[in-house]
This record gives structure tokens, sequence and C-alpha cells, in this order.
């Protein structure tokens, strides 16, 4: 059996320890939806369904994202504990006044093992602390759910009024009370034909891994789906279609 020449080896063993690296989790992502846009995306892309009524003043929690150094979201390889049911049994009450399933087809322990399984369990991290972190998180806003922050800055669910990014991205950035750390805000088009004004679909703030202290979410993962001169809604509910007129697109 031939031997690989050392340049070769030196090269492969760099690119495993890169590939290792670039998978150690090294902050949170708080990444919040607002619900009526992620419904108006189920029922065109998916042809799903919403549960009703359909939450239109409050974002509610898409999952706690592990993440790298550059705030791209790692995968994870998990393996379900024994005790994953009790533990969730235990905090239901908790997770689901902030963490519900908005899915009709996807109940709420479904929708948790599996922000779990994809999310949570890199790292070492159990389920005790993954979801324990998500409630202390979910607690830190003084003024309660991140809508009462954009409301206070007079940004309001509307299907008439628009909001330049900066005056939503300021609004969220009140949640902090050192400095205003970098955010996440992520878009959706309304329809095919609409240029100048988007949904706003994500808000995501960033802590350091034990999820006790805020920081800026790194620049490198910013989303661009909310274009810098369009402006965004905060859309009402709609009435769920199975065949909507407009076919649209995720980030």
């Amino acid at each position: 059996m031939k031997k690989l020449p050392f340049f070769l080896l030196v090269i492969l063993l760099l690119e495993i320890t890169i590939s290792v690296e670039s998978q150690t989790p090294a902050l949170l992502k708080y990444v919040l939806q607002w619900p009526p846009t992620f419904c108006i995306q189920l029922n065109s892309k998916e042809e799903k369904l919403c549960k009703e009524p359909i939450p239109q003043r409050q974002f509610t929690l898409h999952g706690v994202m592990q993440a790298d150094e550059d705030g791209f979201n790692i995968k994870c390889d998990y393996k379900d504990p024994n005790d994953l049911d009790k533990l969730l049994e235990e905090v239901e009450g908790d997770l689901v006044k902030f963490w519900p399933s908005l899915r009709e087809d996807f109940n709420e322990t479904e929708l948790w093992k599996h922000e779990w399984r994809v999310h949570g369990s890199c790292g070492g991290t159990t389920p005790h602390e993954y979801f324990y972190k998500a409630i202390m998180m979910n607690d830190f806003p003084e003024q309660g759910n991140l809508y009462n922050y954009l409301e206070s800055s007079e940004i309001i669910a509307s299907d008439n009024l628009a909001y330049t990014k900066q005056h939503i991205v300021e609004a969220i950035q009140k949640l902090f009370y050192d400095k205003p750390h970098n955010v996440y805000i992520s878009c959706v088009p309304i329809d095919l034909y609409n240029n100048t004004h988007v949904y706003l679909s994500e808000v995501t703030w960033c802590t350091e891994l034990e999820g006790v202290h805020y920081i800026s979410c790194p620049s490198k993962a910013d989303p661009t789906s909310c274009p810098k001169d369009a402006l965004i809604m905060l859309p009402l509910p709609k009435e769920q279609e199975l065949d909507p007129p407009f076919a649209i697109m995720a980030e």
C-alpha cells in the first residue's frame, strides 16, 4: 500500500482540522418569526395550513440555534436521550407560551424535538440545557414580546404601512442595555411583481454560548433578503388559501 506524500498528508490534516473547527459552536442565535408571514409562506410554498387563530401582535420562537464564530448554523448529529419526553412534559407549560407550533400538521412536541435534533444537540449540549436556555432567553426583554419594542417605536402590524430596515433595526436594538448590538432580520417577497416592498419574516439576536449575555451577530452571516432600499411590512393574518395567486419564494 502506497503512503501519501508528506505534504499531501499535512494538507489533508489541515482540511480535517478546519472542518472540525468550523463545526464548533461559538454562539447562540435566538430566532423569532412573524407568524402571519410564516403562514403566508406555508400556504403558498407547502400548501399547508396554520392553526387558527394566527398570532398577530407577537413574535413566536422559530428556534435557538448554535452557530460558528461567523454566525452560520452548525449541523448537529443527535441522539435522543431516554428522558427527552419527560423533560418536555416538565417544560411544556413554559415553552408553549412563546414557542408554539404554528402548523396545523405539526404539534408542539414534534416541533421542539425537531429543533433540538437539528440545532440543539451540538457540542455536548443536553436537552435540559437547551430548553432552559430558550426559556431564560425569552425572559430577557424587559418589555416582554419583541413586538412591544416595535410598537413603542411606532412600527405596527398593518397591510398598509411599511418601514425602512434601519427603523426596524433601531427599534429592535432597544432590547440591549449596553450598546446597539448587530441583529439579523430576514424578509420574503410579497409577490412576484412587487419590487419596492417586502414582508418581515424573522428577527435574530445573538448571545454567547451560555445564553446569558447579548453579543453582536457576526456580519458574515447577515441575511441579504431585506434589500436596503425596500420598505418592510409586518402583514396581518390573511385568509388561508392553498392555491394563492402568487408563489412566494423563501430565502
